[in-house]
């Protein structure tokens, strides 16, 4: 039953390749790729199969061919009515041969097309012939040949028709053309070449409509302004070709236009800003800029910049740049499109970077001033600085360090108090001392002027160290200090200090502030009897200049009395006369008579006499005395050496 259906479909495939013509082909092709017509022998079989006997029986019948197959045969027949084991399909360019076996299929198929391979195509527009036999059996007999059957394959496809290139856009052209009459054709091959050289064509592309755009990228080999020559080959689906078409002539366009309009800015700080028309060409995408030392040349490119309305850079990398100051520079620039067509260069401009920054002039300096000195100097006419540095040097022009570095180019006047930011004090500079100064101008690309030429200043001196400082030796408690006024105006008070050793450890003791008419003297009091102190002032003036220090001078307060001495007591009738010698001061104006207590001394008697007399009836018991003295000042003495009375004589 499987056979019969087989065989079935095989007169199924025979009847449409009859009525379908050339397309059987493409049908068998497919019929043979599924697996339904295969060669059925091996080559042993084959061998085995020319030397088997020959039997009346088993001929293929109604053998027949397609005719106008593409690089193809299809051969079919009909089945015997004997029982076979294989058929053998045989081809020769002749009809009487020689005939060579191209197949053997199996009994079940009654269709092989022959060439349905790309290895076993055969020729276009040739004649061949087909017989078949039958195989009886597995290395039996074989049946008679059947009758010859004649085809003649089809020609190759004729070329398309109408062609047409076209230019399109920039170094791009489209190519167009009608369909191939031939049937069977399933692409088209484009080829090229320049209109100089007409028998050098290449291929541009292989395509499966009726167009192709050759170039219109960046990757296009097209060139500018130049004619080539466009032709199309047809191909079939077994890659048979047509001869070429007639060529079609085009002419590209030509590169973008100039660019129109560039200039360039001078004086700009090391940078060169350029502008230009922007191009009118739609597919302008960049333009390249070149610079030169000279109008002639050489030019170098040195950048771009993307967008067909970009029409300005910088050159240098930004304002301020990197370019040499006061150079002189040459530009052109080129269009740019987006296949990378390059336009003529533009016209030749020229620029010259800013100059360095001139010398800063007017440069002054202000002496007299205490610690400090004020310089100022003119606003620079170059409206390119930005600010100024100002240098000082001490005395001398070898020692050189920039006080301050100033941002502005209005900022024309700085106070040097040498670092010291606290305007409440005095400055760092030195008293009555001679500076250099020097101002050089920087701008925005921080190119330096050359140095103004130096000014002089000088500081104020400083008050000289007060003289004819004297203090006493002789005030109870207090050491008073005198000395002579300072030479200068403006001094407006003396810094008086104190210690108890000449070598340091002095203290504040007062400032004495300087009034018309009045005495220059302070005083140290409540200090001890016999006191030693040192004494230094220096002066200050109006703008808290100081002096150095004067000369230490020693002071001493008054020392106490000498006590009494020689102490005596001697009875005389009813009283007991006390007596003693006075001490060497002279301002010695009283005398104090202590007696003895169990715990200390009680005050008994006063006496402005070195004597005293004492009344026995008001003695209970014995008395140990003791005197004092007292001097003008009331600075008391220590007591004497104590004497001790009975109350009655002995």
């Amino acid at each position: 039953m499987r056979e019969k259906i087989v065989i079935q479909k095989s007169r199924l495939a025979l009847t449409l390749a009859v009525g379908c013509g050339v397309a059987c082909c493409l049908l068998m092709t497919g019929c043979i790729s599924s697996g339904l017509l295969r060669t059925g022998l091996s080559q042993e079989e084959l061998v085995d199969v020319a030397s088997a006997a020959q039997v009346d029986r088993g001929t293929p019948e109604g053998v027949t061919v397609m005719q106008n197959g593409l690089r193809c045969a299809m051969v079919s027949w009909s089945a015997p009515t004997d029982k076979v084991y294989r058929y053998r399909i045989e081809r020769a360019d002749a009809a009487e041969g020689p005939f060579a076996a191209v197949a053997d299929v199996s009994p079940s198929k009654l269709i092989y097309t022959d060439g349905a391979t790309p290895a076993t195509r055969l020729k276009d527009s040739a004649t061949y012939y087909y017989r078949l036999m039958a195989v009886i059996e597995k290395g039996g007999p074989v049946s008679p040949l059947s009758s010859v059957v004649k085809t003649t394959t089809a020609p190759p496809p004729v070329p398309p028709l109408e062609v047409k290139a076209v230019a399109t856009g920039s170094r791009a052209v489209t190519v167009t053309w009608a369909t191939s009459a031939s049937d069977g054709v399933t692409s088209y091959r484009v080829e090229r070449t320049l209109a100089a050289e007409p028998g050098a064509f290449e291929k541009v592309a292989d395509v499966h409509d009726l167009r192709c755009v050759d170039g219109g990228t960046p990757a296009s080999t097209l060139k500018d302004s130049t004619k080539y020559l466009y032709r199309v080959v047809s191909i079939n689906r077994v890659d048979a070709e047509s001869a070429p078409s007639a060529a079609s002539e085009v002419l590209t366009f030509p590169p973008p236009k100039p660019v129109h309009g560039l200039a360039a800015v001078s004086r700009e700080v090391r940078c060169v800003p350029l502008t230009w028309e922007a191009s009118p060409e739609p597919d302008v995408v960049r333009y390249d800029i070149y610079r030169g030392r000279a109008s002639e040349g050489p030019f170098q490119k040195i950048g771009g910049v993307l967008g067909r309305s970009v029409n300005q850079s910088i050159d240098g990398g930004g304002n301020p740049g990197d370019l040499e100051d006061d150079g002189t520079y040459f530009y052109r620039v080129r269009a740019e499109n987006s296949v990378t067509a390059e336009s003529a260069d533009s016209e030749v401009v020229r620029a010259v970077t800013r100059e360095v920054p001139p010398e800063v002039q007017q440069v002054a300096a202000v002496s007299g001033k205490p610690r400090e000195i004020p310089v100022s100097w003119a606003i620079s006419a170059d409206t390119a600085v930005v600010g100024y540095e100002l240098w000082r040097a001490a005395g001398d022009e070898e020692n050189w360090s920039q006080v301050v570095r100033l941002n502005g180019r209005d900022v024309t006047s700085y106070l040097d108090r040498g670092g010291e930011k606290d305007g409440t004090k005095l400055g760092h500079l030195k008293d009555g001392s001679d500076y250099l100064y020097k101002v050089i101008a920087f701008n925005t690309a921080d190119v330096r002027s050359s140095a103004s030429i130096p000014v002089k200043a000088k500081t104020k001196y400083s008050p000289v160290a007060p003289v004819g400082l004297s203090a006493t030796t002789n005030l109870a408690g207090t050491v008073r200090l005198t000395w002579q006024p300072n030479p200068e105006k403006d001094v407006s008070g003396y810094w008086v200090e104190s210690s108890r050793k000449a070598t340091g450890g002095f203290r504040k003791l007062t400032v004495a502030h300087v009034s018309e008419g009045a005495t220059l003297a302070a005083e140290e009091l409540e200090l001890d009897p016999s006191v030693i102190k040192y004494y230094r002032i220096k002066a200050l003036d109006k703008e808290g200049l100081e002096s150095l220090w004067s000369e230490v001078i020693q002071g001493r307060t008054k020392p106490l009395p000498e006590a009494p001495s020689g102490l005596q007591a001697k009875t005389e009738g009813g009283l007991i006369r006390i007596t003693w010698q006075a001490p060497s001061q002279a301002d010695v104006k009283q005398y104090k008579i202590w007696f003895k207590k169990m715990f200390g001394w009680d005050l008994l008697a006063t006496t402005e006499q070195p004597e005293y007399r004492l009344d026995l009836a008001d003695m209970p018991k014995a008395m140990v005395l003791a005197v004092t003295a007292v001097d003008q000042d009331k600075l008391e003495s220590a007591r004497s050496e104590p004497v001790k009375v009975e109350p009655k004589v002995q």
